[in-house]
């Protein structure tokens, strides 16, 4: 019944505009992922945070429901699906603002301007940071086995093969084993909330097995007190107010149902599931928490119930219509002769790096994975992803698998507008929204300002004031997150949400920095500027000319690129809900206006040509940092583009000075006070979240081949296997979505760009129901290179400014359509709402 439907929906992939078909876009390997003979909590990967193993749980498959996550490991006497809820966080909600820092700020700001960075620094260890020092983490459910009952001690199996379909968000698992072939599909269902793994064999009465839910610590399974074919796992995070000494931990619940029509069925006191003699099971795994439901046993069991009142088919078939609803409005294809079955997912990538050969199936692959794990982890109405979307092993991730507001969050939402999921960034805006709320307190406690402020990190339970060390005094997440509901608004021109959510959000966290930016004392460089202070260009550091290094200073190029921003996009977003004798925010517009004729502006280096990274042109103890901060204003604003020239030159010098590195750097930096985590080197990158953002800095310049370059680096050093990235981040796996449509459209200038940095590697192709700013849903085909045609949709109507390297003619319905050439070279002409235009090159 499965594979019926599977086949038939995979049958139906909508050709583009009539000549072209993605391919079926699918992980799949020829092993299972590894599991040591015996599973053990006492592992390495479980007991140490930065362990991170090149095999196990980093080659499993993912799938999720936006709430539910699930890995798949695919095995075949025994099946580990390891299991996690996405508010499932260790800690509780508490105030953590420091009272001692209002005081204090002033002399740690006055400190800061006398050039006593260290005194500074010690001060506002002391007095700036939040309380306690760090978050608590998230973690997992817990872990589902499915264990073959009395092996026979035959080991060996055939056939095997097992997949995670992008196109219908399921991982299939199938081999033969004792002359009997078997099949398990796991999916996880939107509509049902719920875990659903199905399990078939060939022959009558050949599943055995023995299953298990359990837990690392906090938890126990027992059968259900309700249905004695059910196991129940309930639990409490042991954590106690500091204060009251009460429980306050997370309480969560999960319920597995197992559904056989001809099997055996027994639980026992244990908590053991035997299931005996079925052609066919199907078990059900429903979850609850009280983060968001007063009586979680209560909510797990109404929600499995209600998945179990449905027949399996129509719970499948109801999943699909869901996940496909998003899924299926983007197609793209770059490699028309490729064969997605020529080698598995491990083995294909270990070609991209020992045998340097072009594999644009690949990049493909990645541009819907991304989309997929976005759909699976960011639904309306629930959490955001975290560092690792929604799926983790361990009680002790990595960077506690929280929300880093200082590029890895907002990277996950990169691509969500381009690549047409617009709702999956609605829980982002939810988040803001609570972050909102609790950063006022922090604002006024701890700064004496008006809005609102998050810092570097924050949780479910919303916090904003600094943590992990004075490197956590950076007051900027909030300004960067606000580029998020503004960029929202520019792609689907929805003034409602502008009005209602986008710029009250935009207003506080700008009122913070009106507020919290001072200027340079007389006798300063920049005198009489507004700048931070205090302030970080993120985890990098300078050399002042007596060779004392710090990394805590004041007016930062990245703080003032997004003040910048904030202000510019506030002003805008005024204009656009203003009407003729009606003007809106007149004082707040006047603020904004007057602050930004003040505000430090971005410098060009004497020294290096490049983009200055602070308020004076410092040396830098370390050439190649990873972090490239101060090209903010390049990539993800619009501040430096052709339009400002020697910007534009200088983010270039930048770029290729940092890439460069320092050859010399084991000698020369040696004695450096801070620790490398890695530098560039001869303008290469090693993937991950570094990757994604160089990629896109090269992309804003024009340089398709450069941004190619890193794109290539990071498909053969920043990922598992199952393109998880090297640190389990899922930042650049979900930002690598976004370079591949970069290349393909561009929109942040006002202009819509059609093919701006097509790589020469992919020379033929198309893309189906990628958005652009201003309202347009585009299709693009091109060959050898060129634009042979497309369309374009006018979501809202209005005025359609459009550009491409080809020469191009725009027609409707056949026939054309009045166009002006601008001085820019762009082709404008009027649109009506829902109007589809065509793009035919010439």
């Amino acid at each position: 019944m499965y594979r019926l439907i599977l086949s038939v929906c995979l049958a139906s992939v909508t050709p583009f505009i009539g000549f072209a078909q993605q391919k079926n876009m699918q992980l799949w390997f020829d092993k299972p992922a590894y599991q040591p003979a015996v599973f053990s909590y006492s592992a390495p990967e479980f007991q140490n945070t930065f362990h991170f193993g090149k095999r196990g749980w980093v080659e499993a498959l993912p799938v999720g429901n936006g709430r539910m996550g699930a890995m798949v490991f695919g095995g075949v006497l025994r099946e580990r699906i390891q299991v996690n809820e996405e508010t499932i966080w260790d800690g509780y909600r508490r105030n953590t603002d420091n009272p001692e820092a209002l005081k204090a700020l002033p002399e740690v700001q006055k400190l800061m301007f006398a050039g006593k960075n260290d005194e500074a620094e010690q001060l506002a260890s002391k007095t700036l940071m939040g309380k306690p020092l760090n978050i608590r983490p998230y973690q997992p459910l817990g872990d589902l086995f499915i264990e073959q009952l009395n092996p026979s001690g035959d080991t060996t199996y055939q056939n095997y093969r097992r997949w995670l379909s992008l196109d219908s968000a399921v991982a299939v698992t199938q081999y033969k084993h004792g002359g009997k072939s078997y099949r398990r599909e796991v999916f996880a269902s939107h509509p049902a909330q719920v875990i659903v793994v199905r399990l078939t064999a060939d022959q009558p009465r050949s599943i055995n097995v023995r299953i298990r839910l359990q837990r690392e610590q906090d938890a126990t399974t027992t059968v259900s007190p309700t249905d004695q074919h059910r196991l129940h796992l309930r639990g409490r995070i042991a954590r106690t107010d500091e204060t009251s000494g009460q429980p306050v931990g997370m309480r969560f619940v999960s319920d597995l149902q197992a559904v056989t029509p001809n099997g055996e069925v027994s639980v026992d006191s244990s908590g053991l599931m035997t299931i005996t003699n079925a052609t066919e099971l199907t078990l059900y795994l429903a979850a609850a928490t009280d983060y968001a439901a007063p009586n979680p046993e209560q909510r797990s069991a109404e929600t499995l119930q209600k998945a179990l009142n449905q027949p399996i088919s129509m719970l499948w078939q109801r999943h699909l219509i869901d996940y496909r609803s998003l899924y299926d409005r983007v197609k793209l294809s770059f490699s028309p002769d490729a064969d997605h079955r020529e080698l598995p997912q491990d083995a294909r990538l270990n070609r991209l790096k020992t045998k340097l050969v072009d594999d644009p199936y690949l990049s493909a692959l990645l541009f819907q994975y991304g989309r997929y794990l976005m759909i699976a982890s960011s639904r309306r109405g629930d959490l955001p992803a975290n560092l690792q979307g929604i799926w983790n092993q361990t009680m002790r991730p990595p960077w506690s698998s929280d929300y880093h507001t200082n590029i890895n969050l907002q990277m996950n939402y990169m691509a969500a507008e381009v690549t047409n999921l617009a709702e999956c960034h609605e829980p982002l805006f939810d988040l803001m929204d609570s972050l909102s709320i609790y950063g006022r307190s922090t604002a006024d406690k701890m700064y004496g300002a008006r809005g609102w402020v998050v810092h570097h990190l924050t949780d479910v339970f919303w916090r904003t004031s600094p943590a992990d060390g004075v490197v956590g005094v950076w007051p900027m997440g909030s300004g960067w997150l606000a580029h998020h509901p503004y960029e929202h608004y520019q792609f689907s021109g929805d003034k409602k949400f502008l009005r209602k959510r986008a710029f009250p959000l935009m207003k506080g966290a700008a009122e913070f920095y009106l507020d919290f930016l001072k200027p340079i004392p007389s006798g300063l460089p920049m005198a009489g500027k507004l700048v931070t202070n205090p302030s970080h260009s993120p985890e990098n550091a300078f050399e002042k000319a007596d060779g004392t290094q710090f990394q805590f200073t004041y007016g930062a190029t990245m703080d003032t690129q997004i003040c910048r921003e904030l202000f510019t996009n506030c002003l805008r977003a005024i204009q656009e809900l203003s009407e003729p004798g009606k003007p809106v925010e007149a004082e707040f517009k006047r603020e904004l206006e007057v602050a930004l004729t003040k505000l430090a502006p971005v410098q060009i280096s004497k020294r290096t040509g490049g983009i200055q990274e602070w308020i004076e042109d410092y040396k830098e103890p370390e050439l190649g940092h990873r972090h490239i901060s101060h090209l903010y204003g390049l990539f993800p604003a619009d501040q430096i583009t052709v339009a400002t020239p020697a910007l534009f030159e200088a983010a270039r010098k930048t770029l290729e000075r940092r890439l460069l590195g320092n050859p010399n750097a084991s000698t020369e930096e040696a004695q450096n006070r801070y620790k490398s985590y890695g530098s560039y080197l001869n303008g290469e990158s090693f993937g991950a979240w570094q990757g994604v953002w160089i990629s896109m800095m090269w992309l804003r310049l024009g340089q398709a081949e450069q941004a190619y370059k890193h794109h290539q680096y990071q498909l053969k050093y920043g990922f598992y296997p199952n393109f998880f990235g090297s640190a389990y981040q899922l930042d650049g796996t979900y930002g690598s979505t976004a370079v591949v449509a970069e290349m393909l459209i561009q929109s942040h200038t006002g202009v819509v760009n059609l093919l701006p940095a097509l790589p020469k590697n992919w020379s033929s192709g198309f893309v189906s129901g990628l958005r652009a700013r201003g309202g347009f849903e585009v299709d693009i085909q091109w060959k050898d290179g060129k634009l042979i045609t497309g369309s374009i949709t006018s979501i809202n109507g209005g005025l359609c400014r459009l550009m491409s390297k080809d020469a191009i003619s725009i027609l409707r319905e056949g026939k054309p359509v009045k166009t002006k050439r601008s001085n820019s070279n762009e082709l404008v002409f009027t649109t009506q709402k829902g109007a589809v235009y065509s793009v035919v090159g010439r």
